[in-house]
């Protein structure tokens, strides 16, 4: 933090009491009178020494909700994880696979001056289509499905994830809600009860980006 920054409150008030009126009786009560304005301007100064990215947002979350842990931002994201840090990694959305027509593969084919036919060189890599024998001989010959048109825009995918250790969630310093059986699940998204939880993100996060949060374990790592 930068010294000029830094304000003595105790001093400024001092300097600004006429020295007539310079009683301890009179001080304090000053004093308490310029607390709303102290807690304010070191509100305002701590937020302005965070902006939206990932480092900032997870040093925010974890100095707000977890604050027995010491944020590295240079540690990787299985040393978050086994630090029990609330961290943030992209989204998974689905990837499209384009085909193409047969022709549009290859370069247009070419005449050699002497005559023959020169077949065009491969443009693109060809998508491999296995039928359900290929699968059966080897998991990894995935057939290919046409998705329809729905499954790109009536789903929203959200533009990054907050994963949550879940001993923040078993102590209580972050409360989220069960689902309609009661109960957590640790591999769907989870919504969080915290409003302070959610007022950091969107103050912090770029506009237009959304996200989601999801519980995690340290133990997961180990097995």
């Amino acid at each position: 933090m930068n010294k000029y920054t830094i304000l003595k409150w105790e001093k400024l008030l001092l300097w600004l009491i006429p020295p007539i009126l310079r009683k301890k009786t009179h001080a304090d009560w000053l004093n308490v009178l310029l607390s709303p304005i102290r807690s304010i301007y070191e509100e305002t100064l701590y937020k302005m020494q965070h902006t939206g990215q990932v480092i900032y947002l997870e040093k925010i979350l974890n100095e707000t909700f977890n604050p027995t842990k010491t944020y590295d931002p240079n540690a990787s994201t299985e040393q978050k994880r086994v630090d029990e840090l609330i961290y943030i990694d992209e989204s998974v959305k689905p990837t499209l696979q384009y085909v193409y027509l047969h022709k549009e593969y290859f370069e247009p084919d070419r005449i050699l001056l002497d005559g023959p036919k020169v077949k065009g060189a491969l443009m693109i890599p060809q998508l491999k289509v296995y039928t359900h024998d290929d699968y059966k001989k080897s998991k990894n010959n995935k057939p290919v499905y046409l998705a329809h048109r729905k499954d790109y825009t009536t789903l929203a995918y959200a533009n990054f994830r907050v994963f949550i250790p879940e001993s923040l969630i078993l102590s209580g310093a972050i409360t989220i809600q069960p689902d309609k059986n009661g109960s957590v699940s640790k591999t769907a998204a989870i919504k969080v009860a915290n409003i302070e939880f959610h007022n950091l993100l969107n103050f912090y996060k770029l506009a237009g980006k959304s996200y989601e949060s999801y519980p995690y374990s340290p133990e997961v790592l180990d097995k």
